[in-house]
């Protein structure tokens, strides 16, 4: 899968939002999907995932935060 056209930009409405933009294609070159013309913001995206993939991705991420906390770079 690659991206094509991919940018992240804060979310001027949301702070703490971010918007992704960008077209998805597999790696024939063939267009799978899109962010659409306006993003896709990732709050909105996430809530409308099922609780296993939340808890699977918050785990994940739960080490990167502790990594963090260690660290002392996180607050």
């Amino acid at each position: 899968m690659n991206l094509q056209n991919y940018r992240l930009e804060p979310n001027p409405n949301v702070p703490g939002d971010w918007i992704v933009f960008g077209d998805i294609y597999d790696n024939d070159g063939n267009l799978l999907g899109t962010f659409g013309p306006d993003g896709t913001s990732v709050f909105g995206w996430w809530v409308t995932q099922d609780a296993d993939f939340q808890q699977s991705y918050s785990t994940q991420f739960s080490i990167v935060m502790a990594q963090e906390i260690v660290n002392g770079t996180a607050e």
